[in-house]
């Protein structure tokens, strides 16, 4: 309470609703009042003041700000583990996609071939009834012939049998 009293930016920042903003604000006015050391680049500030002054910053800093960094980092992870898992997935479906499509060509192609290979059967068929129809024919031709001949003899015999009977 000693460094209240003697800042009275703080005592007055205490009385009022904190406003983490105007408190940084506050820092670099002081920073930029702060008496320059010469030929530098850098300036002369009251180090307890400034030292109060950041850790009352942060001490009064809103727990929301204190886990906003928590909630930044674990989203972060969330993110990385849905991109991972994103990642697996489509890798996933453009394994699955080559392998039906390749699954396809496959069937595409065994289709094909079956189709050709019944095609060569039916007409191999065709070609195996053709050459039975023309050895059924060829042998009734022979029966045909044969019989055509039985038949001659048996009438010729007949006719011998006629006129041997009158």
């Amino acid at each position: 309470m000693e460094n209240n009293m003697a800042n009275p930016g703080v005592a007055q920042r205490a009385a009022e609703r904190y406003d983490p903003i105007k408190h940084i604000d506050e820092l670099i006015a002081i920073l930029q009042e702060a008496s320059g050391v010469p030929f530098t680049d850098k300036c002369s500030v009251d180090r307890a003041e400034m030292i109060a002054s950041l850790e009352e910053l942060k001490n009064r800093l809103p727990a929301s700000v204190k886990q906003s960094n928590d909630i930044i980092m674990r989203a972060q992870e969330i993110i990385g583990t849905a991109r991972e898992k994103n990642k697996k997935i489509i890798d996933d479906a453009n394994r699955k996609y080559a392998s039906m499509v390749n699954e396809h060509e496959i069937t595409k192609g065994a289709r094909e071939e079956a189709d050709n290979i019944i095609a060569a059967a039916e007409n191999h068929a065709d070609e195996l009834r053709r050459s039975a129809h023309f050895y059924v024919k060829d042998l009734l031709k022979g029966a045909n012939d044969t019989l055509g001949e039985c038949i001659s003899k048996i009438q010729t015999n007949l006719s011998e049998i006629d006129s041997t009977i009158e």
